[in-house]
């Protein structure tokens, strides 16, 4: 195991995010462009244990038995299991998250993964370890293993009436697309982190229609352990609406603390997970300024990436890319790497269109 941690520390080493036109660039500003979001970050640093920790994960399913054996998987909360009845378990992508079907399973606790279109149709290495040789170190005869259910399937909730008719729970992530309603009506915003999220109403939504409590649990690598801790059970309140935006609220608002914490075990942090915050990312109007007022580029919010023969700026709030053309990268690049100011009328002497020079002014490019 120890030489399987050796090889995931050489691999990253051998990443190239700092060049510009690397595969690994895009990921690179994306995880950096979240951890901003997050907490005070060093770039380079955070996005190489945020690679490190996303290739951990297979490797606990790989050597689970060996982990669990030696006491380096740690429960609390465990009173919090319903052994006698059915709920809905659920986590987030963070950590040993993978881990957590599986000490389900280890409790005897029988389940069905809910899981989105996309996940259901890869299901067959997790759903059977003989298939894939890799996985065959889950070796702790748990006799009873999990069955998959599509949530984008319709025909899935009456698979689900009947699990739970038969006193077996459900399992899924709340960070996912899994809802069997696959309309934004049926998605909540939330507060997170000084930010906004939407989030699906899937999982509350199922636990009010079936009747069972939402348990949240979180798994995550600390003091050189995996600790999974089991949050109490959250039960449906009559009324629906209430209880989804309530509930949410409440597994979000742990999450919150966890993900403050292990920020770079989130494995989501190369996604869109906040909105963009409308106020910062529109246009402004132009400031009144004087006309020997010098600009520089804004490091603050935009950076370089070239994809083939394009090259475009990524914007670090609205996390989208922009295309400009060589010419235009070139002068800011030039601008940035050597942190020159250049005034208005200078900078219309490398680029021969006022209106445009007053587009990078306006859209914050130039500040």
């Amino acid at each position: 195991m120890e030489d399987y941690l050796n090889l995931i520390e050489q691999k990253v080493n051998a990443l190239r995010w700092e060049e510009e036109s690397s595969e690994d660039r895009i990921e690179f500003l994306k995880v950096a462009a979240n951890g901003k979001k997050i907490k005070n970050i060093e770039d380079d640093l955070f996005f190489k244990n945020y690679s490190i920790q996303k290739r951990l994960t297979i490797n606990e399913i790989n050597n689970f038995s060996i982990l669990y054996n030696a006491g380096k998987i740690k429960i609390y909360g465990e009173e919090n299991l319903i052994l006698n009845g059915p709920a809905f378990y659920s986590s987030f992508h963070i950590g040993a998250y993978m881990t957590i079907p599986i000490l389900l399973a280890l409790k005897k606790i029988t389940f069905s993964v809910v899981m989105d279109d996309y996940s259901f149709q890869r299901k067959l290495r997790y759903e059977n370890p003989n298939i894939n040789p890799e996985t065959s170190g889950i070796d702790l005869n748990l006799k009873i293993n999990p069955d998959f259910l599509n949530a984008e399937d319709t025909r899935s909730i009456f698979k689900m009436m009947r699990n739970i008719k038969e006193n077996k729970s459900l399992f899924s992530y709340l960070d996912g697309n899994t809802t069997t309603i696959n309309d934004q009506k049926h998605s909540l915003k939330v507060k997170f982190m000084n930010n906004e999220i939407s989030t699906q109403k899937g999982i509350p939504y199922l636990c009010h229609l079936l009747k069972i409590p939402l348990i949240p649990i979180f798994a995550y690598r600390e003091d050189n352990l995996i600790k999974v801790v089991i949050e109490k059970p959250i039960y449906p309140v009559e009324d629906k609406d209430v209880f989804c935006e309530q509930s949410l609220h409440q597994c979000w608002s742990m999450f919150e603390k966890v993900l403050a914490k292990f920020t770079e075990q989130y494995e989501f942090l190369n996604k869109n997970i906040f909105i963009s915050n409308q106020e910062h990312t529109k246009a402004k109007e132009l400031e009144s300024r004087a006309a020997d007022y010098a600009y520089q580029f804004n490091s603050q919010r935009y950076n370089f990436y070239i994809k083939g023969e394009d090259y475009l700026l990524f914007n670090y709030d609205s996390m989208h890319s922009l295309k400009i053309n060589k010419g235009l990268y070139t002068l800011l690049r030039k601008l940035e790497s050597k942190k020159l100011n250049l005034t208005k009328a200078e900078l219309i002497q490398f680029i021969p269109d006022q209106n445009f020079v007053e587009s990078l002014i306006q859209n914050q490019i130039l500040v």
